[in-house]
């Protein structure tokens, strides 16, 4: 990281300590049966065409995941089948395929990040997946947990499309407790703890807490389970 980036990232950490979340994920702890999941976007670093697989982690090391998404019609709770999930996320030093050059520590273009105008710097496409949802409403994926990069928050973006249209784009989120640990093992370690955590993170602040976009995580035998329900209205 250069001078410039760091002196650039003190600012943005203090600046984001003004943001206080607490309230509104308090409220987005539970969300109604008949509320959909609140789009977030797709953020800068999507790329279409994600291979169909279950496992995404190519020659990605971390803390070994398994992501299961079950997507349900709000009101209903109908299992949406035959719809496709995408997942694609940073590896455990912050780095997205396709845009690898980016790095995780330099200070974000605001400009191009306002107007989504990255552009992919490589093919790479470690940590991008797609899957079809089986009669359940169901995918699972084998992945890492994600690291964090400036100035964001543990997550994973999730995509989920019916007959060729999109119903949601949008991120998946950890407690803090469990990023907390995360980061204090190896590989995740090397790179300190981040600053940048729910309580202040700007994306679930535009979200008003992001209701129903909270992981529920537990430990297994290999690693670590995330599930999720999505509600969506197609």
């Amino acid at each position: 990281m250069t001078v410039r980036d760091r002196a650039r990232r003190r600012v943005l950490t203090t600046a984001l300590r003004l943001i206080d979340n607490r309230a509104a994920l308090r409220r987005a702890a539970t969300i109604g049966p008949h509320e959909t999941k609140a789009n977030q976007g797709p953020g800068p670093y999507y790329v279409p065409g994600s291979p169909h697989r279950r496992d995404v982690r190519e020659d990605r090391d971390g803390a070994p995941l398994t992501l299961a998404v079950r997507t349900v019609t709000a009101g209903m709770f109908t299992p949406l089948t035959g719809a496709l999930i995408e997942i694609w996320h940073c590896d455990a030093d912050g780095v997205y395929s396709g845009y690898q050059r980016y790095g995780a520590d330099k200070f974000p273009a605001l400009v191009s990040l306002t107007l989504r105008r990255f552009r992919p710097s490589d093919d790479a496409m470690f940590l991008r997946g797609a899957q079809i949802t089986d009669d359940d409403g169901c995918v699972e994926f084998r992945t890492i947990v994600p690291g964090w990069y400036t100035p964001r928050t543990l997550h994973i973006h999730v995509r989920v499309s019916l007959g060729g249209r999109t119903l949601l784009t949008t991120e998946l989120y950890f407690p803090d407790d469990f990023a907390e640990l995360i980061q204090g093992r190896p590989p995740y370690a090397g790179r300190g703890r981040s600053p940048f955590v729910n309580t202040n993170d700007i994306e679930i602040r535009l979200a008003q807490g992001s209701p129903g976009s909270w992981l529920t995580v537990s430990s297994t035998p290999d690693g670590h389970r995330a599930e999720i329900t999505l509600q969506v209205r197609p």
